[in-house]
């Protein structure tokens, strides 16, 4: 019952927080996704380093067409023994092509 609860609250304030977005940020907005900066690539490296090391949870855009809305993805990295860059979370599971993403963002709980 708390999950559900928890759930529902998280969902709502990220509706909040992405109506907020649309009126008073300065990031675009595509089909109700905040669309954030391309990170240079050596940040994305280090950021991405510092996650895997340090077990963040992160948020993860990947790069879209023009009007399109980026798949914006959470959860947890990890390597594997052929040193591909796994991402997981409870609903997914995949491997991450660096050269794909668009920004890499701590997820800090609440």
């Amino acid at each position: 019952m708390q999950n559900s609860t928890a759930s529902r609250l998280d969902k709502l304030t990220n509706q909040v927080a992405t109506i907020y977005q649309e009126f008073f940020g300065d990031l675009p907005i595509v089909e109700g996704q905040i669309v954030y900066p391309q990170m240079p690539a050596f940040q994305l490296d280090y950021f991405l380093q510092q996650a895997e090391t340090r077990h963040y949870r992160v948020q993860l855009q990947f790069k879209a067409a023009p009007q399109v809305a980026p798949m914006t993805v959470s959860g947890h990295l990890q390597s594997d023994d052929a040193g591909h860059l796994i991402l997981r979370s409870p609903q997914l599971t995949t491997i991450v092509t660096p050269a794909l993403l668009r920004s890499v963002q701590r997820v800090h709980a609440h």
